[in-house]
């Protein structure tokens, strides 16, 4: 029983509060301020996770019974009414959009630590049928920033304890009895818990051209601007007003020097040197560190066409792989937001028992490259070698491609329901079956989708209908 290994030094994870790193300056917690100021300085570091986290969040998330009973769909709603999903607005401080955007700085953090601060008080919510229920609502799922963290104690890989450096604040104790935490990580580091973002491979290309860029502008500034040079007299006070005169012209755009006489008639004298014609072009260098950036997150597509080499319709073809790699970004921030939110409350408020069986369902919407030429393009080419999308699935699906919402359950705005529609065709004696073959038979200029359905389950029409 027990673990009888370790995953590395406890006390250096403990000490450094986030494990080592094969570069000094990612070690520990100072990681953590290198990543915000990549984050909030390169507009390259910013597109390279705008790329992948935008797909995401423009995705239509929404909760469906796990099981489809009364309990099932008691909880889906009762998780919709709390998480802001199917149209409800909520009762966090934050939207579903804003939490997965707070789950997505993982990306660029490593870890993303959450606190679930629940509600003070139960309150009643009434299901889709009146009935009232008891709740105990989530009111934030506070973010706890990975450099605030000096201890992050495990149990058999379960974070069970988070200390902060912060002032007036306690141990976070974390049970399944007692939820108060949600910790996840994109990528394990087996050094620590602070994960190993995706953003780390880019850290190299970065440095090289913050320094470039530092470097450049002090090249720009100061022999674009030109260097002032001042002969003066060998005298105290010669010598400060000729220093006087110097920072005037490098300092202030509308300066100027008025020495009265001809250049051999006295000692004053001033020359502005230029040597903007030694200055070396940074744009090929940090365009360079740009493209190993985008590298760093499989974009490199988006960088052709304005490289050296490459065109559009390579790019084309490395999206792929792109978009399958934020599909399981995606997959892995909704399975964590299902273990770790939405478990916690069904636990909570209806029983660990119907959190093990009647756990809901947090599908998306299919995240991939569009283009309605495309798409088009692609349905009539299908549908010209006898391929149809009539049926209700396939139709939402391509709604769902092209950003359109799916159909609505009823049948239109003409007040005829399903049921309605049951209860028509059963006062005639027809069933679903003899409905179906119905269908079949009508010719297809009448414009009725059908639905397909195996050989040898319907029976044949009535005599009545057959003609």
């Amino acid at each position: 029983m027990g673990e009888a290994g370790a995953d590395g030094e406890a006390y250096l994870m403990d000490l450094l509060g986030g494990g080592l790193d094969t570069n000094p300056d990612l070690s520990g917690q100072l990681k953590f301020d290198r990543y915000d100021e990549m984050m909030l300085t390169s507009p390259a570091v910013k597109s390279l996770l705008m790329f992948f986290g935008l797909p995401i969040r423009q995705a239509k998330w929404k909760v469906e019974p796990g099981v489809d009973d009364p309990l099932g769909r008691v909880i889906a709603d009762a998780s919709a009414w709390q998480f802001g999903l199917n149209g409800d607005m909520g009762q966090l401080d934050l939207s579903w959009d804003e939490l997965n955007q707070q789950g997505l700085k993982a990306l660029g953090y490593g870890p993303c630590i959450e606190e679930l601060v629940w509600g003070r008080d139960v309150v009643e919510w009434k299901d889709k049928d009146g009935a009232s229920h008891l709740l105990r609502p989530l009111d934030r799922v506070a973010p706890r920033w990975p450099k605030t963290i000096t201890k992050a104690r495990f149990d058999r890989g379960r974070l069970v304890e988070v200390r902060q450096s912060l002032s007036n604040t306690s141990p976070i104790l974390h049970s399944d009895e007692r939820p108060k935490l949600s910790y996840f990580v994109f990528e394990r580091d087996p050094k620590g818990w602070g994960g190993i973002p995706i953003i780390r491979s880019a850290y190299g290309p970065w440095k090289i051209q913050k320094h470039l860029l530092i470097a450049a502008g002090i090249g720009w500034d100061r022999f674009a601007s030109g260097l002032p040079v001042v002969r003066h007299p060998n005298t105290p006070d010669g010598e400060t007003r000729a220093k006087a005169i110097g920072r005037s012209i490098r300092n202030h755009e509308r300066a100027y020097v008025h020495l009265p006489g001809t250049r051999d008639q006295g000692e004053w004298d001033i020359d502005i040197l230029n040597a903007a014609t030694t200055l070396a072009d940074p744009v090929p260098l940090l365009r360079f560190c740009s493209e190993q950036i985008a590298e760093a997150g499989m974009q490199s597509f988006k960088m052709l066409g304005s490289t050296a080499s490459g065109n559009r319709a390579l790019g084309d073809v490395l999206v792929d792989p792109f978009f399958q790699a934020v599909m399981a970004y995606a997959q892995h921030l909704q399975r964590e937001r299902l273990r770790q939110l939405v478990k916690p409350f069904v636990r909570i408020n209806f029983g660990a028992e119907a959190a093990e069986t009647h756990l809901p369902k947090l599908p998306f919407g299919k995240i991939q490259s569009r283009s309605l030429a495309t798409i088009a393009q692609a349905i009539s080419l299908l549908s010209d070698a006898g391929l149809t999308f009539t049926d209700r699935g396939a139709v939402d699906d391509i709604r769902d491609l092209i950003g359109l919402s799916e159909l609505p359950d009823d049948l239109g705005d003409t007040g005829i329901t399903k049921e309605a529609l049951t209860a028509v065709l059963q006062s005639l004696g027809i069933d679903s079956a003899t409905f179906a073959r119905i269908i079949e038979a009508l010719p297809p200029e009448i414009g009725v989708a059908r639905n397909r359905v195996p050989e040898g389950t319907t029976p044949p029409l009535p005599a009545a209908l057959a003609g």
